[in-house]
């Protein structure tokens, strides 16, 4: 029995499950900082955008799963000859399979301590993993320049906002949380930093979902689950 998943039904919920959960999470900060509410019964920690291991970080691994899963139907498609930059597919799903962990994990944050104390860092650099992560970034990039040139540009363009607007939220908004948690400490503005951080991952994961399915449409696929006896 198949079951059908039409991209525009997908892309409508990828946009109001955006919105949603930057608006409750924004009424979460403003409640917690603005009202005193620190609890709700326990809905401010779990709707709250700058909490981990929570409704919204779940929801952001399953993004970022959702977008391992399409890079490797689109890996497995492209047949094995060389070319089609196959493998280049199959890592960028790697990659994805290890953020969607990394969300509910933050393993990344393993790395702040031990580099912060190591090399006495402070203000935009207090979240250390900055460091090794922008160093990773380069190196992508760097690794990656002839699989952009070679989609096409609909696909390059989607992907190359996509990316800006993730790591603009992961990587970028990072550096002023860092400061100014280091400079005043937890309030208010804390709390509205988070919000548009992981409102830009969200958004980020979602145009990039939305870009992959749009490409699998493009090669002549479809977005099928079948489910047989």
């Amino acid at each position: 029995m198949p079951l059908n998943l039409p991209r525009g039904r997908i892309e409508l919920f990828l946009i109001i499950a955006a919105i949603f959960l930057t608006l409750l999470g924004t009424g979460m900060e403003v409640l917690h900082y603005l009202f005193d509410h620190k609890r709700l019964l326990g809905f401010s920690r779990q709707f709250s955008l700058g909490e981990e291991a929570n409704v919204t970080t779940w929801y952001s691994a399953m993004l970022l799963a959702s977008c391992a899963l399409c890079l490797a139907a689109i890996a497995f498609v492209l047949p094995r000859d060389g070319g089609n930059y196959r493998r280049h597919w199959l890592i960028l799903a790697l990659i994805f399979v290890y953020m969607s962990m990394d969300e509910t994990a933050v393993i990344h944050e393993m790395t702040i301590r031990p580099l912060r104390n190591a090399f006495d860092l402070g203000g935009v650099l207090y979240y250390a993993w900055i460091l090794p992560a922008a160093l990773l970034m380069a190196i992508f990039l760097a690794s990656y320049l002839g699989f952009l040139k070679h989609l096409p540009s609909s696909s390059r363009n989607r992907f190359i906002l996509a990316g800006l607007v993730y790591v603009g939220g992961a990587f970028g908004t990072e550096i002023f949380i860092g400061y100014w948690w280091d400079t005043y400490g937890d309030n208010f503005t804390n709390g509205m930093l988070n919000v548009i951080q992981e409102s830009m991952e969200i958004a980020g994961a979602s145009l990039f979902l939305s870009a992959l399915l749009r490409h699998l449409t493009a090669m002549g696929g479809e977005l099928r689950i079948a489910i047989k006896a």
